[in-house]
């Protein structure tokens, strides 16, 4: 009798529980970047690294790469935003800072290898970026130009 009882009880708080709909959880962003218009950032996971722009994950890039990549999101059209265009990827070793000729970004710094770079300029084609990774005494350590190509 009493375990019947302790079932009916357990029953009735069980169904007295309402279920909330779950909370979609951000993107562990590891750099960020704050802009006018919202937070923007990057990650890396077994995926890659990932770009995240207004909350949301763009997926995963060059998952067995090493140092450096240089990656391109690039709006066009009526965004209504102030950044547009974001050069994002993983630095070598001992880089502490990126730069781009020609470009007048905000960000660049290096963090845990990554970086991430926003740019005022829509639709940027991916041959007019001339890059170059420098370490913290002025030594330019990568540079190239365009993205890092797929394999």
């Amino acid at each position: 009798m009493i375990r019947l009882g302790l079932l009916a009880l357990a029953v009735v708080v069980v169904s007295g529980c309402g279920l909330t709909e779950a909370t979609p959880t951000p993107p562990p962003i590891q750099v960020r970047l704050d802009t006018p218009d919202g937070v923007v950032g990057v990650f890396r996971d077994g995926a890659g690294i990932h770009f995240v722009i207004d909350g949301q994950d763009t997926g995963g890039q060059h998952p067995d790469r090493t140092a450096p990549t240089v990656d391109l999101f690039s709006l066009s059209g009526d965004t209504g935003r102030v950044y547009n265009s974001f050069v994002y990827g993983l630095a070598p070793v001992g880089a502490v800072r990126v730069e781009l000729a020609g470009l007048a970004p905000i960000g660049g710094t290096v963090e845990d290898g990554m970086y991430i770079l926003a740019l005022r300029d829509k639709l940027i084609l991916p041959t007019k970026l001339q890059w170059r990774f420098v370490s913290s005494a002025g030594v330019v350590l990568a540079e190239g130009s365009n993205i890092t190509p797929e394999r």
